[in-house]
């Protein structure tokens, strides 16, 4: 699909009643976009990559933990992911009413058909007993989308703004989200890492993973992940500012910024460099904005990050 079109679209959509918008935009991705088939394969790399960043900057989860994830979306497979890892609790919260209980059992059924190909995916991780006992509660429960919450301990919360919620202070360990940060505002990340400095224990970590391409290169092969950056602001809005598409261009330089203005030590900072986007940038094939010419063109062709983060 060009990505023009796709902008487009998405932007006709969420110019709708809200309701009414939600509704649309799932049934355009359920049949024509990413949710055609679950597959919950990234987020539960996601979820082990997340306890092992914890057992390198801490220690091995003692099972008492309470995690906090950030956008909850619309599948629970990285909540499911940590607590298979041994995490006792996982506070989710979302802006927007995402959750589809339909796309969360359809992963659990990919996980029980793809059984031994997931497995591998924990690692040594596996190989605790805890994982085994609770994998085979998760394929074997048989009920709806309350009970698995019981099941797994989830409190799912939404409607919820990330920067003022109900939760006592030093309440959580981890801090987490996958692909969420993105998609926020400056002015409202600062508020969620603030609150997330509120939150969390003296002990406790931030664990975020951002794309930093952009998301119309993924539906679109004749554009770049860094095809974004030669748009100045106001010609990005007119492009990508709605609901669905929003992306805050944020380079790596821009994450270690937030975190260190949000009162956050940046422990580890991880970036991946897409060699073809480097190429365009060092060539001058893709011209730049003027927000991004001044940063190293290996900042500029990140694609992705991972940021771990303590309270200072």
């Amino acid at each position: 699909m060009n990505w023009r079109s796709k902008a487009q679209l998405a932007k006709a959509i969420s110019k709708l009643p809200s309701g009414l918008s939600y509704s649309a935009y799932y049934l355009v991705q359920r049949h024509f976009g990413a949710l055609r088939s679950a597959n919950p394969d990234h987020r539960v790399k996601a979820g082990v990559a997340m306890v092992d960043f914890i057992r390198k900057h801490r220690e091995e989860l003692r099972g008492s933990e309470t995690f906090l994830e950030v956008g909850t979306g619309r599948c629970l497979s990285l909540p499911i992911s940590l607590w298979l890892c041994g995490a006792y609790q996982t506070i989710t919260v979302d802006l927007n009413p995402y959750l589809k209980s339909e796309l969360v059992f359809e992963e659990i059924e990919y996980i029980r058909n793809q059984q031994q190909r997931v497995i591998q995916m924990f690692g040594e991780h596996n190989q605790k007993p805890q994982f085994r006992e609770r994998l085979n509660l998760l394929l074997n429960f048989k009920g709806g989308l309350k009970g698995l919450l019981a099941l797994i301990n989830i409190r799912y919360i939404t409607r919820a703004d990330a920067a003022h919620l109900d939760l006592p202070s030093e309440s959580v360990d981890y801090h987490v989200s996958f692909g969420v940060i993105e998609h926020i505002a400056r002015g409202a990340l600062n508020g969620i890492f603030l609150e997330a400095n509120r939150l969390l224990k003296d002990t406790g970590l931030a664990i975020h993973y951002a794309t930093l391409a952009d998301l119309f290169s993924t539906i679109d092969d004749s554009i770049s992940p860094v095809n974004f950056l030669q748009f100045s602001e106001n010609e990005w809005e007119s492009i990508a500012g709605n609901r669905y598409m929003y992306h805050n261009r944020f380079r790596v330089d821009d994450l270690r910024q937030l975190f260190e203005q949000t009162k956050f030590r940046v422990l580890d900072l991880q970036s991946k460099v897409h060699p073809e986007s480097l190429r365009l940038i060092q060539t001058g094939a893709l011209p730049l904005d003027r927000r991004f010419r001044e940063k190293s063109p290996e900042t500029n062709a990140s694609q992705e990050a991972w940021v771990i983060a303590a309270p200072c």
